[in-house]
Formats: C-alpha cells, structure tokens, sequence
C-alpha cells in the first residue's frame, strides 16, 4: 500500500486557489513616529526641512564663543577696543620716575668748581643752551669767595629739580641762591641756572 507522500525539501505544497486576503488593521504606533513622519500632512505642503536645529546650534555656538573671546580680551587687554588715533598717557605712566639725587650731585659739582676758582668746570655740567650762564654765575660766586652748602633737592616739575645753596660770600655775609636741574633723557641730568648772582 502506498501512502502519498509529504512534500520533499525545496517542494511546497500545491496551490489550492488564490490566497486569502484578510484585512489589515492599522494600530497606532506607540513611541516615536516612523522616520520622515513630520507631523500632520496636508496635500500641497511640503515636508519640513531637516537640519534646521544643527543649523541654528551652530549660529548659537559660534555667538557664544564670541561672547567668551569678548570678555577674556577686556580683561587681559582692557585697551584692545581703543583707537590708535588718539593720545595715550601710557607714556608718561611709563616714564622712570625723576630722580632728585641728581640735584645733590650737580650742586656739589658746581660748589666744587667755585671753591677752585673754575668756571669752565661748572660749565662742563650745564645743560647745552645754559653753558655760558652757568660759567658766569660759578666766577661770579668765586670771584666772591662764596662757601655754600646745599640743601635736599626737590622736585620742582616732571623733569625740573629745585636745590637751594646758602653760605656767606667774602667769609661774612650771608647768602642764598638756587639752582635748577633739568632731566633732558631717561639718565641725563644737568644745570639750567644758578640765580640770583651775588651783587657785583
């Protein structure tokens, strides 16, 4: 007796008509919509556009950065939003302090040169356009035997400087002058004036 046989490997069975077509159901998705799903769609409208967001996180990343470049600059470079155009004081404020030793050691200079009776000494002190003043004030005072002594120096501007000598002139009368010293560079010091003279 033979029975019939089951379908053999890679044999199906045989079609017995066209296949049922059961109806579909849609259930709602539950989580997040099927991707390209953008929301309600009406006929005519287009889909959205995508990349919008990364677009305006770039802008606002960028401004952000901005912003923190901003406030580094004012604070390590304050004067980085100052024009060049006008006047900066950082060169006075950088300017080396005057230094009113220099009256002590040019009024000594110059006392040396009228005790010895020499003029060009002195002169050798002065500034440029005071040479020949400061020459004439030295014979004048030795002429006279002048002993003087200085007093502290003390400023008398931003590049001026104050001494005032006093003594006595002919080894009795008393006398006082004062004498002028200008900074004419960062290190340079020298004699402007020495008045008033002894009457003659």
């Amino acid at each position: 007796m033979s029975y019939p046989q089951g379908p053999q490997w890679g044999q199906g069975y045989p079609q017995q008509g066209p296949p049922q077509q059961y109806p579909q159901q849609q259930y709602p998705q539950q989580g997040y919509p099927p991707p390209g799903y953008g929301g309600p769609q009406f006929p005519g409208q287009q889909p959205p556009k995508k990349g919008n967001g990364l677009m305006i996180g770039l802008i606002a990343g960028g401004g952000a950065l901005v912003v923190i470049v901003f406030v580094i600059l004012a604070f390590v470079a304050p004067g980085f939003l100052l024009s060049d155009d006008k006047p900066s004081s950082s060169s006075s404020a950088t300017k080396t302090p005057l230094s009113v030793e220099w009256g002590s050691v040019l009024a000594g200079k110059f006392m040396l040169a009228v005790f010895g009776d020499e003029a060009d000494k002195a002169a050798e002190s002065a500034c440029a356009d005071s040479k020949e003043k400061v020459r004439a004030a030295a014979k004048a005072l030795g002429d006279r035997n002048a002993s003087l002594t200085a007093k502290d120096p003390r400023a008398a501007g931003p590049d001026l400087i104050s001494v005032t000598m006093s003594g006595t002139l002919n080894y009795e009368s008393e006398f006082s002058t004062t004498m002028e010293v200008r900074r004419e560079g960062e290190d340079k010091y020298c004699i402007v004036s020495v008045s008033p003279l002894p009457p003659a």
